[in-house]
């Protein structure tokens, strides 16, 4: 089976595997997506399929608009497609439930990415938006207005965090995870 944009595909599937064994994701939880060019579309990370198990071939595609034209996208596309409609240079999407950034969270602290030199570096800014159902265009709103300013790092309360790259997926991993790291670090400085 030759599915289009194979090389897509597989690095969606990588990044969900990856984040899975690195404790960010839960078996079900966390998604990724890359825009297709033109903008009109996006590939997307299966909805119901336990993350290490994700391959190519689950892949979902669909419109920015909603239409699924492959697939069975995250519940959480609405949230990868207000980012790529109000964000012209986002090209990826990871969303993730890192355990210590919520920790941090919920202890009321916050993350200076100053204090790793990679995220000082990368992170244009660190957004929030307050807690909202998860799935729902309220939250997309919410976590594209702060792409939007410019935010490539967005902290959604109790739910985890959305990240955008204008590099690639990979570029949108590594951010995420130097933001667990920060968090992590800032808990053990915090004890």
């Amino acid at each position: 089976m030759v599915l289009e944009h194979y090389l897509e595909r597989e690095s969606i599937a990588n990044v969900m595997r990856w984040m899975y064994s690195r404790g960010i994701v839960q078996v079900r939880g966390g998604n990724a997506s890359i825009v297709l060019p033109g903008r009109r579309e996006m590939l997307i990370s299966p909805t119901g399929i336990p993350r290490p198990l994700v391959g190519p071939g689950m892949i979902a595609r669909m419109t920015l608009e909603g239409e699924v034209l492959e697939g069975r996208p995250s519940s959480e596309w609405r949230m990868h497609a207000e980012i790529y409609k109000r964000q012209p240079r986002a090209v990826a999407v990871v969303h993730a439930h890192p355990r210590s950034l919520l920790a941090l969270t919920y202890r009321g602290l916050w993350i200076d990415p100053g204090l790793l030199s990679e995220a000082g570096i990368q992170v244009t800014c660190i957004g929030r938006a307050p807690y909202i159902r998860p799935g729902t265009l309220e939250l997309a709103q919410a976590v594209a207005g702060e792409a939007a300013r410019g935010c490539n790092v967005i902290i959604m309360e109790r739910h985890g965090a959305a990240v955008w790259s204008d590099r690639s997926i990979y570029h949108a991993l590594d951010l995420l995870e130097a933001i667990e790291d920060l968090a992590w670090i800032t808990l053990q400085l915090n004890r």
